[in-house]
């Protein structure tokens, strides 16, 4: 979904991202989320997912745990708390909005570009 000059989608919807990620994984690590973003076509590097998801946290909407593994460090999961899956679900909302206000302005233009009759 990138545009052509590559730019991707704009940093703001990041934040809807996680949480959606979030809440159709139900858990998840912050590199999952990272790739999940990324494959939406969202121009954004790793540590502004953790800090993302840090502050998420500390609005208690994600919780986290420390999650041994055994071919590596240690890694943080992430799971919603009911307030987070109440933001996801108004962060689906508010994506549906943005979607339909851009359609509703490229019809408009793309109507404006049509010769008159």
């Amino acid at each position: 979904m990138p545009t052509e000059t590559g730019e991707g989608l704009p940093r703001r919807f990041l934040g809807a991202f996680l949480l959606l990620g979030l809440e159709r994984d139900g858990t998840s690590y912050g590199y999952e989320l990272y790739e999940t973003v990324k494959s939406l076509g969202l121009s954004v590097d790793l540590a502004a997912v953790y800090r993302g998801l840090r502050t998420m946290q500390q609005r208690d909407l994600v919780t986290s745990q420390w999650v041994s593994s055994l071919s590596g460090p240690d890694r943080r999961l992430y799971a919603l708390t009911d307030s987070g899956q109440r933001a996801a679900r108004g962060a689906a909302s508010d994506l549906a909005a943005v979607s339909d206000g851009l359609a509703a302005a490229l019809e408009h233009f793309r109507a404006s570009d049509r010769p008159s009759a």
